[in-house]
């Protein structure tokens, strides 16, 4: 199964710090192919630099 990652997955696994953020580890950790896109991730770099 090919999983695409929104934005919020990614975030929610990096920062720890909702209650989806278990969920977005185990997701990250148990699948082998995931994919996102680069506007995702350039979004993620934008919500990382926002972030306290």
């Amino acid at each position: 199964m090919k999983l695409f990652l929104d934005t919020n997955v990614i975030v929610a696994a990096v920062t720890k710090d909702t209650e989806r953020s278990e969920t977005g580890v185990r997701v990250l950790n148990d699948f082998d192919e995931t994919y996102t896109s680069v506007l995702n991730l350039m979004e993620l770099r934008t919500v990382l630099t926002k972030k306290k």
